[in-house]
């Protein structure tokens, strides 16, 4: 069966008054459940509210419009975080956590999110456990596990379960009080992809990011890193491949580009135009190469290796340039001036 690495939509999983929740799925897209990675998108409208809940997955999250709060419970916190999100920030939230969304602006607050699947209910789809709501934890239990549990008499159990009919998100009647963010809390979970720093800066080209955990001390507790990549209008994102065996999942931000995909034995399994709000992998192993736009092109990615080391296969700094130019001229069997052609000079 051939692989399939054709970018395909996000598909809405639920829909309503307060926002979307829409997502790839494994099934539409084996590619991702192969490399364990999934991905979603969560659309607040004004007072809209995604309900308190678990994630099988660790993951980041872009914010690509507007600005909202996070409530957000880590593995052996007594109390929760709030937190300030907003457009360009990223979020990682490690395994085990517990967190609410909540748009308190006036405009739509929309983030993406790319994770690590690896040990999620589905590999290639990340899955969510809500506290409250028609589909909480709670409505799993019977009336009398939750008397007990709750310490309280029927009535009183059954108006705590059934209280909010709800799903997944709602509309707020008013807004929050007394809800307040602190950029302590933020601190090692969130960062603005303006402030960090730069993995490769070239004139007329653009630059890229490279998250760590020097940067996001929270990527200690994840098995991938993050990258943020700006390619200026026809600028070319060299081919290239990451050493490890890292598979890189990529959302397109901002603009367009063409991409094309080298598989093995030198089959080309992807050659396709993509734009803002594609969806593609690069599986681990093969190489990919990028030419943006008229507009130019933004990405946001996750690699799924805590310290990926990227190769470029052309170059001044390629792995064709690690060789000699004996071994390059009989190798692709070309005369000495030919060879000097393998490695142009300006990458990104």
């Amino acid at each position: 069966m051939a692989l399939d690495l054709s970018p395909k939509p996000s598909k809405k999983i639920t829909e309503a008054d307060g926002g979307f929740y829409a997502a790839w799925s494994g099934a539409d897209q084996p590619a991702l459940i192969d490399s364990k990675v999934g991905a979603g998108i969560l659309g607040l409208k004004p007072l809209g509210f995604a309900l308190p809940h678990r994630a099988d997955s660790p993951k980041s999250g872009y914010v690509l419009e507007g600005r909202g709060l996070v409530g957000l419970v880590l593995p052996g916190d007594t109390k929760e975080r709030v937190l300030l999100l907003k457009k360009g920030d990223v979020i990682t939230l490690p395994p085990g956590n517990l967190s609410w969304w909540y748009n308190d602006g006036d405009t739509d607050f929309s983030v993406v999110f790319l994770g690590d699947t690896s040990r999620a209910v589905h590999p290639g789809d990340m899955a969510y456990f809500f506290l409250a709501g028609g589909v909480g934890i709670f409505t799993g239990f019977s009336m009398e596990v939750l008397k007990k549990a709750w310490g309280v008499g029927e009535e009183e159990a059954r108006k705590l379960l059934k209280s909010q009919p709800g799903l997944l998100i709602i509309k707020l009647k008013e807004r929050l009080h007394g809800i307040k963010p602190s950029e302590t809390d933020a601190e090692g979970i969130v960062l603005n992809t303006e402030h960090a720093r730069l993995g490769t800066n070239i004139e007329k080209g653009g630059h890229a990011v490279a998250v760590r955990s020097a940067d996001l001390a929270v990527l200690e507790e994840v098995s991938f890193s993050i990258n943020f990549t700006k390619l200026e209008p026809n600028a070319i994102r060299m081919p290239g491949f990451f050493l490890e065996g890292s598979a890189q999942l990529i959302y397109i931000i901002k603009g367009s580009a063409h991409v094309e995909i080298s598989g093995t034995d030198g089959k080309g399994v992807l050659d396709t135009e993509v734009k803002e709000g594609c969806l593609f992998l690069v599986p681990k192993f093969f190489a990919a190469a990028m030419i943006a736009g008229g507009e130019g092109m933004e990405w946001f990615s996750i690699i799924t290796d805590k310290k990926p080391i990227f190769r470029q296969l052309t170059g001044a700094a390629s792995l064709l340039s690690t060789l000699s130019p004996q071994i390059l001229g009989a190798a692709f069997n070309v005369t000495p001036d030919h060879v000097k052609l393998l490695t142009p000079k300006e990458s990104i």
